[in-house]
């Protein structure tokens, strides 16, 4: 029997870069023990996140860790292009950790523009034996062009990168999981199904919204989403 891992979730750290949540890392291990989960991934918005609490929570509730990030990447780091298109990429390896490290402080060297932005010459020097790659959330679908970058995605990572299918109750987000069932069969690229959590439990959510007005912020295109 398979179970889910929730490898795409954010905590409190992912506030440095964008103020998205106020989830502890402790909470996500304590939760994930309940619910039978072998994983505890370090994944915020642009950076690693606290990956050295996450490794040491791991060793304290016998999961794995998984060491990550939900980066931000254009097509051209040199160009003034906002678009800051999210992809998810998780090391298999110590090698993979190593890589992911300096491909994100080369984004905050040479690829700063609102943000610290990879960009497809970055991901694509990535090892495939090295990492995973997801397509994350909806933000990855950006470019009018997308198609052709997730074949030359695929076709560099072959089976260590995946399309990501969430759950959102959206009409946005259901039409693009049509899009992602049909370029899987079309190219043969797997599935992966990802929560995107930013708050432990469904009744945690007001903890959050009242968090992100404190700091002026509105997220309208949420409404629909779970995020627990």
């Amino acid at each position: 029997m398979r179970v889910f891992q929730n490898y795409h979730r954010h905590s409190c750290y992912t506030n440095p870069k964008i103020p998205d949540s106020t989830a502890k890392n402790k909470d996500y291990a304590i939760r994930a023990k309940e619910l039978g989960h072998g994983i505890i991934s370090s994944v915020e918005h642009g950076w690693q996140g606290r990956y050295i609490e996450a490794f040491e929570l791991a060793e304290e509730h016998n999961l794995r860790f998984v060491f990550g990030t939900e980066a931000y990447w254009v097509k051209n780091r040199f160009t003034q292009d906002r678009t800051n298109a999210h992809i998810c990429i998780l090391a298999r390896n110590e090698n993979g950790r190593q890589a992911i490290n300096d491909i994100l402080s080369e984004a905050n060297l040479t690829g700063i523009y609102y943000q610290a932005r990879l960009d497809l010459p970055l991901i694509l020097s990535l090892d495939k034996n090295d990492v995973i790659v997801t397509s994350a959330c909806v933000a990855f679908w950006q470019y009018s062009d997308i198609d052709k970058i997730v074949k030359q995605l695929h076709e560099h990572f072959q089976e260590s990168f995946f399309l990501e299918v969430q759950y959102h109750n959206t009409d946005f987000q259901k039409e693009i999981n049509t899009k992602i069932l049909e370029l899987s069969n079309k190219l043969g690229i797997q599935l992966i199904m990802g929560c995107d959590s930013h708050y432990i439990y469904e009744s945690d959510s007001w903890e959050r919204d009242d968090f992100i007005k404190s700091k002026g912020i509105e997220y309208p295109d949420e409404e629909g989403w779970y995020m627990d």
